[in-house]
């Protein structure tokens, strides 16, 4: 385990004059905590080979704050539909629950529009079982990107990268000057987010490479708005869009030609590697011309349009 000054040596602070790596941003979750700007040393240019995720895994490692078991029990039993805490010490399940893991919020997603670049959150993927301190700052900055009740735990780091969706794919900086509402990209982010049904979004794809898909909160909407969430994949909507996350992990950057999503008006098909993650009618009628899917952080998501805009209390025709 490292200590807090011990990770943040990972990424020096900034004054050191290095040319290489690139620039990022450290959010304590107390608002009595300066913002600290920090620099990686090392330039990274190959998803596969993303050093710093492995240093910010490292960092929540050596915060030291246990989960509550019953807790991240119940998380895992409404991601997965299965009662854990009848299957004893189960010896996965252990390691699960001992492990620490990075949350990878992707805010920001590269298109044509946000110049390629993409940005993203990172997190204790076990903030609510630790009871982590709200952050309210992070909070804050990422609602007004967009997010209006997304919430996030404990310290985060927030960073940038870019994406061609081709061939170059790099970290780039993100300072101390973008954390701010008045930042340029936060405007291009709500613009992205309140568009991402048209245009550029049906060429997105990979970013940062997430293991897996952020769950920060209960819901990034009012908790009114009906949702899932099945072992395969989780759901939600917003006004006239559904957004459909799946959960398979070991997606990466050059898998996006071993991903097929099928369209119809009232019938989605996804499968991935070969592995069919749905193949059901929906429960109502789309517009699948407006349809469109992304491979974004490593994990894959498919946005729909309602031909109607009305709730839909669930995902698929049949319960």
């Amino acid at each position: 385990q490292v200590s807090r000054e011990e990770a943040e040596a990972l990424g020096r602070l900034v004054g050191h004059g290095a040319e290489m790596g690139f620039k990022y941003v450290l959010i304590p979750a107390s608002p009595n905590e300066d913002m600290k700007e920090l620099h990686y040393d090392q330039d990274i240019l190959d998803l596969t080979k993303d050093t710093f995720r492995e240093s910010i895994e490292k960092y929540f490692s050596g915060c030291g704050q246990s989960a509550d078991r019953s807790v991240l029990l119940e998380q895992l039993q409404q991601r997965t539909g299965v009662d854990l805490k009848e299957q004893g010490n189960n010896e996965h399940i252990e390691k699960l629950l001992q492990s620490t893991s990075v949350e990878i919020f992707p805010v920001q997603l590269p298109t044509k529009d946000t110049g390629f670049e993409g940005i993203s959150v990172y997190c204790d993927d076990k903030g609510i079982a630790k009871n982590l301190e709200e952050n309210s700052r992070m909070s804050g900055l990422i609602q007004s990107a967009g997010y209006p009740s997304q919430t996030f735990r404990g310290d985060c780091f927030i960073g940038r990268v870019f994406d061609d969706n081709e061939e170059e794919w790099r970290r780039m900086d993100f300072t101390l000057q973008d954390c701010s509402t008045d930042a340029g990209w936060v405007a291009t982010t709500k613009k992205q987010r309140s568009n991402r049904s048209v245009g550029d979004m049906a060429s997105l794809a990979n970013t940062v490479g997430a293991r897996n898909p952020a769950h920060i909160s209960p819901s990034m909407l009012e908790d009114s708005v009906p949702k899932g969430e099945t072992d395969q994949y989780s759901w939600r909507q917003a006004g006239d869009e559904i957004e459909v996350t799946f959960k398979k992990e070991d997606l990466q950057k050059g898998d996006k030609k071993l991903v097929k999503v099928a369209f119809s008006r009232q019938k989605l098909k996804v499968e991935a590697k070969g592995e069919v993650l749905i193949d059901a009618d929906l429960f109502a009628a789309t517009q699948p011309d407006e349809a469109t899917w992304t491979l974004s952080d490593g994990v894959l998501q498919v946005t729909l349009t309602k031909a109607e805009e009305e709730s839909w209390p669930r995902l698929l025709k049949q319960a």
